[in-house]
């Protein structure tokens, strides 16, 4: 059973460190932090071990994929929240022998691995556009996710996950709350682009997230890199919202920030019961397929 209420945070970053040794004991400071401020359950941005190294061509991405290195790290995240009674989702740069999946994994308040989830919606290009200072290549490295939009029990909530592009389609917020999801952890790593500005990326974010939680009346935790990372601005602008859509609270910093708000289940389960999705959707009715036009001109009827 959920409980009535649970203390969450995102665990936003700054710029990556130089390893992932590195960049692991900077979460593992703020693990510690949010545990004092009785957090049991955080969510990190995507590829939260190392920079965003899929903005350039690159002949070696060892650094950023490394199996032992990336599995250590993982396994010290989840060691270090379950030792706080905290679930944690951690999102890293997988490689498998099927390709390079940008991924998340769901750790249990005791440690224990629940789940995965693997970015489904890869944005971007394999090479880069001579005309634009930055290029997003994640064409160029990863494999589009194999694994459902998934929910999984994380101490009595329901939680599924989507990584940055993922959260621009509303399929994948339909998806998680059919699937049984209570809870959306999102990850992003989301640069300014060329003629954009840092506050209209933010507000896109924020739209995209908070429609999603509004459209399926489910807290969402939103974690992102911050500040300037190579070169390139990132968003940052973590936030949690409620199931109406309503920010809780958002990050204040530019950098590594524990961002709370304490999750009121029961006015979720209250909201959705009122707006009942589950015995209204008409599932038959979400088709692309056009009608037939009519034979002829039908004549106007008073």
């Amino acid at each position: 059973m959920t409980a009535a209420t649970i203390r969450a945070a995102a665990l936003q970053l700054g710029p990556s460190g130089a390893t992932i040794a590195r960049t692991t004991t900077r979460i593992l400071d703020l693990i510690d932090e949010a545990a004092d401020d009785s957090v049991t359950f955080a969510v990190l941005p995507e590829l939260a071990l190392t920079p965003y190294f899929a903005a350039e061509v690159r002949d070696d991405l060892m650094p950023f994929t490394s199996v032992s290195e990336n599995q250590a790290a993982v396994d010290a995240i989840a060691a270090r929240a379950a030792g706080h009674g905290m679930a944690i989702v951690i999102p890293f740069a997988e490689q498998t022998n099927e390709g390079l999946f940008n991924s998340m994994v769901f750790y249990d308040g005791k440690g224990s691995c629940q789940g995965k989830f693997r970015k489904v919606h890869i944005p971007g290009k394999v090479d880069p556009d001579p005309d634009k200072p930055m290029t997003i290549l994640e064409k160029r490295y990863f494999t589009p996710g194999d694994l459902p939009f998934a929910a999984f029990d994380l101490d009595g909530i329901r939680a599924g996950g989507m990584i940055c592009y993922d959260r621009r389609f509303p399929e994948s917020y339909r998806a998680l709350t059919l699937n049984g999801a209570e809870l959306i952890c999102v990850g992003y790593n989301t640069p300014v682009m060329a003629g954009g500005t840092l506050k209209l990326a933010r507000r896109a974010s924020e739209l995209a997230i908070c429609g999603g939680a509004y459209s399926t009346a489910t807290h969402a935790i939103a974690a992102g890199k911050a500040g300037l990372e190579g070169g390139t601005r990132f968003i940052g602008g973590s936030f949690i919202c409620g199931p109406d859509g309503m920010i809780l609270n958002r990050a204040k910093t530019h950098g590594d920030e524990v961002v709370t708000a304490d999750l009121d289940m029961a006015h979720q389960a209250a909201l959705r019961q009122r707006w009942d999705f589950e015995t209204n959707r008409r599932p038959e009715a979400y088709s692309a397929t056009q009608p037939d036009a009519p034979s002829g001109p039908r004549a106007l009827t008073a």
